[in-house]
């Protein structure tokens, strides 16, 4: 499909946008075999760009005139010279000449250059997916991963269609389109595209606390494991707020985090029973699509926020809604026995004073114990 006489990309994503860019640059040389590529990389002034448009070639039939940055045009203090290159596109004839602008844009233009361009061709935002909300499991929602499947499958075509890879891909970088896809590519060149190969090329990366309490929650013995794992292998450990701990703090940081979960746990099951919401604490229930927005913030969580209130010495007392959820959530995986004891065999375990491998040993005691046969 040939290339308007001008076309404005505009997309949140610098990288997106690059390569919609050179798609567009591609497309154009294939119809245009001994064409003529003239690039800005930054927003030239609206003369010297009326100008090179105006200008034809002594040595090529057809022109690509590429303006790499053009962000600065849509700001208001280059509100005037937008305008005056309106202007001069309104005028041109663009015979044999194309114009591509390139623009690093939270929204599509709009003003007097956008609609002088879409006269003249298309305006094309290249919008990227909302990110997951809060409640959603995952590093990225599914229009994100279904995007940045597009983008492996454009870029790196021998893992189109490998599902597993490209959820480690996912897993690992996020919707980071940049680096999932230089990292595709080093698998292709790799011959060797595994979802192991994946994590292996970023090394051991790192863990989060909120891994740990995910696996509690989930009452998932493989996250656990995974975490465990990742830690023995010379991972980072990130706290609440990201940021590192040191090693010798691993024993101290993770035993306080289990035992203030465990106890929010046993917490959550108090206020539930009393707050009349007992039959609300099944993790099947808990772990339904839209649950928190739905059901916990609509429903439970006026009656269950007022019995927190009433007992300032809560151990959810200042806790934000959707932190009241998650104790709700993991109160609802146990019961008041199972999470009596894990605090009980926390203590024996003192893992707080473990060094070195002995701190994963005590934790794995003490988590195992507690997801304990009923692990998913």
């Amino acid at each position: 499909m040939a290339l308007p006489r001008a076309l404005f990309l505009a997309s949140p994503d610098d990288f997106i946008l690059e390569l919609e860019r050179d798609t567009a640059a591609d497309s154009w040389r294939r119809d245009n075999p001994g064409g003529d590529v003239v690039a800005f990389e930054e927003t030239p002034s609206a003369a010297r760009l009326v100008q090179e448009l105006a200008s034809p070639s002594l040595f090529a039939s057809a022109r690509l005139v590429v303006v790499n940055d053009a962000s600065q045009l849509l700001t208001a203090g280059r509100r005037r010279e937008a305008e005056d290159l309106a202007g001069g596109l309104a005028s041109l004839p663009l015979a044999d000449v194309t114009l591509v602008l390139c623009a690093v844009a939270p929204s599509a233009p709009s003003g007097a250059l956008a609609d002088a361009v879409g006269a003249r061709g298309e305006v094309r935002f290249l919008a990227v997916p909302e990110p997951p909300k809060p409640w959603e499991e995952g590093r990225v929602s599914q229009p994100q991963r279904r995007m940045l499947a597009e983008l492996v499958a454009r870029t790196a075509p021998g893992l189109a269609g490998n599902d597993e890879v490209i959820d480690a891909l996912c897993e690992v970088y996020g919707f980071r389109p940049r680096e999932l896809v230089q990292a595709a590519r080093r698998l292709v060149l790799a011959e060797n595209a595994s979802a192991d190969e994946v994590r292996a090329q970023v090394g051991a990366g790192e863990c989060q606390l909120r891994d740990l309490e995910d696996a509690l929650q989930q009452r998932d013995a493989r996250r656990f494991a995974r975490f465990a794992g990742a830690l023995d292998a010379g991972a980072v450990l990130a706290g609440w707020r990201g940021e590192a701990i040191a090693p010798d703090g691993y024993g101290r940081v993770m035993a306080s985090t289990i035992g203030r979960l465990v106890r929010q746990a046993l917490a959550a099951r108090g206020h539930a029973v009393r707050s009349g919401f007992a039959g609300e604490l099944d993790p099947k229930r808990c772990a339904a699509r839209d649950w928190y927005p739905r059901t916990f913030k609509r429903k439970i969580l006026p009656r269950f926020a007022k019995d927190v209130e009433e007992l300032p010495d809560s151990p959810l007392a200042g806790m934000t809604p959707w932190q009241l959820h998650r104790a709700f959530r993991l109160g609802s995986a146990y019961g008041d026995g199972e999470l009596v004891d894990a605090l009980a065999r926390l203590a024996d375990a003192r893992v707080e004073r473990a060094r070195g491998p002995a701190v994963l040993a005590a934790i794995s005691a003490v988590v195992l114990g507690l997801i304990g046969r009923d692990a998913a």
